[in-house]
């Protein structure tokens, strides 16, 4: 993933902005849910999400960091962090869907735990939520036999390198994550 781009803004940001909120109202925990557990992860997300966009787009979003209020200048918006669940941060500013995957200490599997998704086709964040990646593409055909195995290292891998990067340095990694033009005065934490 090419960190400069992670989140892109197109023309038809506010229309897809409003699909997300309309599909939520109607909807609700089928597009967008957090399991207790995930509260972290989920403000964690939604940090690295709000810098990147202040970093990329620093003429559209800014963040009052004292009174930690998110400015949108596209929807003429503000969102106050401290009194909204970072999701609904997500899906009223963000228009791309989050599955958030966490290991269970136990048995070391990975479950979907949390997540903002409003694009996918016949998918409920309801039906899925608390499964395993193995149970939630159960539905595919062949997945056991011929993908499960490749699909569970490749999303270990990929959690474990990022778990690693970020218990090393977090701060300094997700100024990185947030782009080149990153700037420490609009970011969360900093």
């Amino acid at each position: 993933m090419e960190p400069d781009w992670w989140l892109e803004l197109e023309n038809t940001y506010v229309k897809r902005i409003k699909q997300r909120q309309d599909l939520y109202a109607k909807d609700g925990e089928g597009v967008l849910q957090a399991l207790p557990g995930s509260e972290l992860a989920c403000k964690e997300l939604m940090e690295m999400a709000l810098q990147f966009l202040c970093a990329r787009y620093p003429h559209y979003f800014t963040l009052d960091k004292e009174k930690m209020i998110f400015h949108n200048g596209i929807l003429h918006t503000e969102t106050d962090l401290k009194a909204t669940p970072p999701l609904h941060v997500l899906l009223n500013n963000v228009p791309e869907d989050f599955a958030l995957m966490m290991r269970n200490e136990t048995t070391g599997y990975y479950f979907f735990r949390a997540g903002v998704i409003c694009s996918a086709l016949g998918w409920s964040v309801a039906t899925k939520i608390g499964m395993q990646l193995h149970e939630i593409h159960a539905p595919i055909p062949d997945y056991k036999e011929k993908m499960q195995f490749s699909m569970d290292r490749c999303v270990a891998a990929q959690l474990s390198s990022y778990h690693h990067k970020h218990d090393a340095k977090p701060k300094q990694v997700l100024r990185e994550e947030a782009g080149r033009q990153a700037n420490p005065t609009r970011l969360l934490g900093s």
